[in-house]
């Protein structure tokens, strides 16, 4: 009994063993039909199992066919993309540039003539006006030569006159009475020059102005090279600054132009454009042009410095996001999505930003560009965006 239960077990280990290395026969053998209908010659198969096989995709791949995957006759599913909007974008519509400033009027007040400076009339910071009187030099000899010549001109008109009289009564000669008109004249002339050495010991004010630090005490000596004092007139601050040659022909005069005094930041001060330069400058490349700005609070000094702001019409060009730039043998280009197709378009960079790229194109503000998913693209495929339709 033992030995034929012991059989059993070794035949059974054998059949098992045997169906274990030898697979079933296949459902659509003869010997054992099957109910589901057998796929017929081009068609697609179902999906699932057909003739005791697992489906395959068109092709022959070996994989399970995708749910949305193509068979052997249809196209490749619509690449995922992602897109951003053309926009418009000004270029050279500002200029900055940073200039020093002057007063519009500033003179050197130096003496006409060499003297003890015996009296200084002004201070440092006084308000004064065209003409008045600043400082005295010594004046003694002036004052002598001044009264001798106006003795001899007094002098030369009684001669002139007496002549004149014995001239008319022909008791004296032509020659003489011109001979007298000639002394008369000389002696005028020695007079105006006399008082004009006497004036010129009094100095007066050649502008209105403020009056800067006096360098001079009285009791110095003083040549017509000793500067005595400073006058600006800063009613008016005349700002020197260069452009580059790019603008040249954009800017004009009594264009409108902001200032602010790096000195005091937070206000702006308006003014306008009032002298341009008639060439450019070969070393710089750059026009030098003035503009003017109203001080009339006095809040400005001559020599600050100023950041200039000045607006122009500006260029416009069509602005795309950097991502979206391609580059080959051709030069660069960028792919437009256009009804669910994509075309390549030919650019020129014109200028680059941290957040988009100006460039010259056959596109449009509004256009769609795409900027992720560019490996997988060629001319006409067709595409779609993340939630949207081919």
């Amino acid at each position: 009994m033992w030995k034929l239960s012991s059989l059993f077990v070794v035949v059974g280990f054998a059949v098992f063993m045997w169906f274990r290395m030898n697979p079933a026969l296949p459902t659509d053998s003869p010997q054992y039909p099957t109910s589901q209908p057998a796929a017929s010659t081009g068609g697609s198969a179902p999906a699932g199992k057909v003739s005791g096989k697992p489906a395959q995709v068109a092709g022959g791949s070996g994989r399970p066919a995708k749910a949305g995957e193509s068979s052997r006759s249809g196209g490749r599913r619509a690449a995922l993309v992602v897109t951003s909007p053309v926009t418009v974008a000004l270029i050279n519509d500002r200029l900055k540039a940073v200039g020093s400033g002057t007063a519009v009027a500033s003179v050197s007040v130096v003496p006409l003539s060499g003297g003890i400076l015996t009296d200084m009339l002004v201070t440092a910071g006084q308000q004064v006006k065209k003409g008045d009187v600043l400082a005295l030099l010594d004046n003694e000899s002036e004052l002598i030569a001044r009264d001798r010549a106006s003795r001899a001109a007094t002098d030369a008109a009684t001669d002139a006159t007496r002549l004149t009289k014995l001239y008319r009564s022909k008791t004296s000669t032509e020659v003489e009475l011109n001979r007298a008109k000639a002394s008369l004249a000389d002696a005028e002339l020695a007079l105006r020059e006399a008082a004009l050495k006497l004036a010129r010991r009094t100095v007066t004010a050649p502008i209105s102005g403020i009056v800067g630090l006096v360098p001079v005490d009285k009791g110095n000596y003083v040549t017509p090279q000793t500067e005595l004092i400073t006058i600006d007139d800063r009613s008016t601050i005349i700002v020197d600054f260069w452009i580059p040659e790019t603008f040249a022909n954009k800017i004009s005069l009594s264009q409108p132009i902001d200032a602010i005094a790096l000195a005091n930041p937070g206000k702006t001060y308006k003014g306008s454009v009032s002298g341009i330069g008639s060439r450019i400058e070969t070393d710089s490349r750059t026009l030098p042009v003035q503009a003017k700005l109203d001080n009339s609070s006095d809040s400005l000094r001559p020599g600050m410095s100023f950041e200039l702001l000045l607006k122009f019409a500006g260029l416009e060009y069509p602005a795309i996001d950097p991502l979206s730039l391609q580059w080959d043998s051709k030069g660069s280009y960028i792919w437009r999505m256009s009804d669910g197709k994509v075309e390549r378009v030919s650019v020129t960079i014109i200028q680059r930003n941290p957040e988009s790229v100006l460039v010259d194109a056959q596109i449009a503000a509004g256009d769609s560009i795409v900027k992720e998913g560019l490996l997988s693209l060629r001319p006409g495929a067709s595409v779609r965006t993340a939630g949207g339709r081919p």
